[in-house]
Parts: structure tokens; C-alpha cells; sequence
């Protein structure tokens, strides 16, 4: 099966063909060459990998009601017009499908020696102590601003924590 997979800049927003041809875009271009590949239709793929925690939907006011999961349905389906849902369907990057996907790439490029893992430092939140990052910002677990870098001698493991991170 040969998939056309085009991607835009602009994830989320106010879509136009002209000023901002972002995932909308490069989506609707690859159903019209699809179609006239005579490849049938292909299932849209939407990032939503966010955390259990994310500040979007902790801080929504009805966030007692609506579960995350439900959310991220939501979401998703106002990026289309009533009753136009693909024909191909639609995964998330948390579909087991598309994580399966995604896992043989990155082993294909690892043992290729197109992919490399190294280790690197990471910052932790100050007050919840979730991992930030490479970098200081705010905490995307609990929205608190400070972050310190990880502390080897708290955790008890020698060198520094490290973070392994995947770069072409």
C-alpha cells in the first residue's frame, strides 16, 4: 500500500489555502492525490499526544464532565464541517496502529544509523518535580514557572539523570 503523507506548519487555527496551508491543507491535497491515484481513501492522522495532566484541559471549566480522551475527540472533530468526516477515518498519534508505525520507523533508522540516541540533562519543576525538559519553562504538569536541572544525588544515580533523545 503506498500512503502520501503531507504535512503543513500551522497544527491547529484558522486554516486557508492561500495564507496558511497548514495540516488542513496538506490532508485534503493528499485525499486529491489519493483519488487520482485511484489509492482509495487514507485515514487523517492528528497529533494529540499531550499528558494526563495537560494544562489545556485541566484548566477548562467543565473538566469534571468532559474526560481528556473525550476532548481530543471534540477537538479533532471541529476541525471539520458537520457531517464531512473522512472517508478514510480518522487515528491519533496514540492509536495503537500509528504507535506501531512509528515504533518500526524509529527502529529502521536506528539499526540504519540514520537515527542516533544520546543522553541529555534535564530540567525538572520545582514544585512537582515532573521532568520540563532539555531547557527551563514552565511545567506542563502542574503550570508552575521554575525549573531546576536534575539533581543526581537525589535520585541516587551517580551521573546526572539524563534524558535519552532521538536526533536524525
Amino acid at each position: 500500500m503506498n500512503v502520501l503523507y503531507i504535512n503543513g506548519p500551522v497544527q491547529n487555527g484558522p486554516f486557508t489555502i492561500a495564507e496558511r496551508p497548514g495540516k488542513a491543507a496538506g490532508i485534503r491535497a493528499a485525499e486529491a492525490l489519493n483519488t487520482l491515484l485511484d489509492a482509495g481513501p487514507a485515514p487523517h492522522l492528528w497529533n494529540t499526544v499531550t499528558l494526563a495532566g495537560d494544562l489545556r484541559h485541566r484548566d477548562a471549566p467543565d473538566r469534571d464532565t468532559v474526560g481528556r480522551q473525550e476532548r481530543e475527540e471534540h477537538a479533532i472533530a471541529a476541525k471539520y464541517t458537520p457531517g464531512a468526516a473522512p472517508a478514510g477515518g480518522v487515528l491519533t498519534n496514540t492509536a495503537p496502529v500509528v504507535a506501531a508505525l512509528a515504533l518500526e520507523m524509529t527502529e529502521r533508522l536506528l539499526q540504519d544509523g540514520v537515527l542516533a540516541v544520546a543522553p541529555v540533562p534535564v530540567h525538572l519543576c520545582t514544585r512537582c518535580g515532573h521532568m520540563a525538559g532539555v531547557v527551563a519553562h514552565a511545567c506542563r504538569a502542574c503550570g508552575h514557572q521554575g525549573s531546576r536541572p536534575a539533581d543526581p544525588a537525589v535520585a541516587g544515580l551517580g551521573p546526572a539523570p539524563r534524558r535519552t533523545s532521538a536526533r536524525p
